[in-house]
C-alpha cells in the first residue's frame, strides 16, 4: 500500500496529494515526506505560517526535484513549528508515545517516517529541527555538512545556519536517499573513524539512561581498538546565546516586511521570536558574529585531532507535550534550550551530524547519540553507524545489557585533553 493511502492519524501532513517519480533510479519504491517549509509544485508551501496558509509552490526545489528524478515518490507535505521556530511541532503526535513531543520544528517529517507514512523525510535544521525529531521518534537524523544540499525553495529561517536534512528509519534507505542529494560524499570511500572524542562534561550531565547508554556504547569502541580522547566542546549557553542573536536577525531581516509580528499571522511562537528580533541592538548581533567565527575555529580546532565526536542527540528525556521547562544537567531550563544544546555546536560549525537510535537498552522512551564528523564525512558517520549496530547484536554486547553500567577502561582514554582555544 502506497504510504498516502495510509490515515494520518499523527496529523503529519499539510497536503496529502503526493507527486510521482520522474524517472526510474536509486530512490524507486520509496515514498519520501517533505516539510512544509521545502518546496514541492502544486502543493502547500505555508512553513507553517498562517498568514502563508494559501501559499502553493510553483515548482519543485531542487532537493525535491533530485528525489523525483532518482525515483522517489512524494508523498506529500508535512507540518512543521510556524517559520521553523520552535522544538516541539504543535499538533502532531509522536507515534511511538503519544504524551511526549516529537520534537521540531521537523516534527511532521518525523511522525510521518515513525507512523509509517513514508520511508523517508526531508527537513530542515538550524539548531537541530532534524536531528531532535529523529531522536525523539526513535529514527536516524542527518544534518549533512553545511551548504552540500541546496537551499533554493527553503523559505529561510537563517541563512548562516540552515541546512536541508533527511530522517529515516533504516540506515539503507537513509544511505540511499544521501547518496543522491550528497553525491560527492558518497563518491568518497568510508573511512571508519579511529579517533573518537567525547566531552565528558556532556556525557554526564545526560540524563540516566541515556548516559549509561553512551558509556556503554565507549566502552565498546574501546573494547573494539578505537582510541577514545577527551575533549571540550564549547558552553552550551553561551553558544545559544550567539547562535540565537543570529538566528533573530536573520530571521527579520526576512520577515520584516511583513510586520506586525501578531499571533493570528505569525503563531504564539514565531511572532514573540520576532518581535524579540525586532528589538536586538546592532552591536550584539556584531558582537555574535564575531564570536561565531572563534566558535567555528575551536570546533575545528578539535576536529583537527580526532576523527569524529560521539554524544548525545538530546541530553534530556524527551519531553512532555506542551512541556516548558526540563531538567538539563540538574537545572531547570527552557524547554527548546534543553532540546537543542547538544545539536547547535554542529550547525554553528557546519560539520555532519547524524543522530542514531540506542535500541539496545531496554526504555520506553526513546535514547539517541549523535555522531559528527569532518567535513564531509557522512559515510564515515555511516560506517560507525552499522558498526554500533553490529555490536548491539553480538552475544558480548547481549550479555552486557544485563549487566551493571560499563565504564570506559581508563588506560583507552587519551591522556590529552582536546580544549578549545
Amino acid at each position: 500500500m502506497a504510504a498516502r493511502e495510509i490515515r494520518d492519524q499523527w496529523g503529519a501532513f499539510v497536503d496529502r496529494s503526493g507527486v510521482a517519480a520522474l524517472h526510474e533510479g536509486l530512490l524507486s519504491g520509496l515514498s519520501v515526506a517533505v516539510k512544509d517549509n521545502i518546496a514541492v509544485g502544486g502543493l502547500a508551501w505555508t512553513a507553517g505560517l498562517p498568514l502563508l496558509g494559501e501559499r502553493v509552490a510553483e515548482r519543485d526545489a531542487s532537493s525535491v526535484a533530485t528525489l523525483r528524478m532518482a525515483g522517489a515518490v512524494i508523498a506529500g507535505t508535512v507540518a512543521t513549528d510556524a517559520a521553523g521556530f520552535g522544538m516541539m511541532t504543535p499538533g502532531v503526535v509522536n507515534p511511538l508515545d503519544a504524551s511526549r513531543t516529537t520534537g521540531g520544528s521537523s516534527g511532521g517529517s518525523a511522525a510521518a517516517v515513525a507512523g509509517g507514512l513514508a520511508d523517508a523525510a526531508l527537513g530542515t535544521d538550524t539548531a537541530g529541527s532534524v536531528r531532535v525529531p529523529a531522536a525523539c521518534c526513535g529514527l536516524l537524523g542527518l544534518k549533512p555538512t553545511f551548504g552540500r544540499i541546496a537551499l533554493d525553495g527553503v523559505t529561510p529561517l537563517s541563512v548562516t545556519f540552515d541546512h536541508v536534512g533527511i530522517l529515516a528509519g533504516d540506515l539503507d534507505v537513509m544511505r540511499r536517499v544521501a547518496a543522491v542529494l550528497l553525491p560527492a560524499a558518497a563518491a568518497r570511500a568510508a573511512r571508519m573513524p579511529k579517533r573518537i572524542g567525547f566531552d565528558a562534561v556532556r556525557v554526564a550531565g545526560c540524563h540516566g539512561a541515556l548516559r549509561v547508554g553512551l558509556e556503554r556504547t565507549l566502552a565498546w569502541l574501546a573494547a573494539e581498538g578505537h582510541e577514545i580522547v577527551e575533549i571540550e566542546l564549547p558552553d552550551p549557553g553561551a553558544l545559544a546565546d550567539t547562535h540565537g542573536a543570529i538566528v533573530c536577525a536573520e530571521a527579520f531581516e526576512q520577515w520584516r516586511g511583513f510586520a506586525p509580528f501578531d499571533e493570528g499571522r505569525f503563531g504564539e511562537t514565531a511572532g514573540r521570536a520576532l518581535k524579540y528580533a525586532s528589538t536586538l541592538p546592532p552591536d550584539e548581533v556584531s558582537a555574535a558574529r564575531e564570536e561565531l567565527f572563534a566558535v567555528r575555529a575551536s570546533i575545528d580546532a578539535v576536529f583537527a585531532s580526532v576523527d569524529t565526536i560521539v554524544g548525545p542527540t538530546i541530553a534530556v528525556a524527551v519531553p512532555a507535550v506542551g512541556a516548558r521547562r526540563v531538567a538539563y544537567r540538574g537545572i531547570e531550563v527552557p524547554v527548546v534550550f534543553g532540546l537543542l544544546a547538544e545539536t547547535c555546536p554542529f550547525n554553528v560549525s557546519g560539520h555532519p551530524a547524524l543522530s542514531v537510535p540506542l535500541p539496545w537498552l531496554d526504555q520506553r522512551i526513546p535514547l539517541s547519540i549523535q555522531i559528527a564528523c569532518g567535513r564531509d564525512g557522512e559515510w564515515d558517520g555511516f560506517a560507525l553507524a552499522d558498526r554500533l549496530k553490529e555490536m548491539a547484536s553480538s552475544a558480548r554486547v547481549a550479555a552486557e545489557r544485563r549487566s551493571a553500567a560499563c565504564r570506559i577502561p581508563a588506560d583507552r582514554i587519551s591522556s590529552t585533553v582536546v580544549d578549545t582555544p
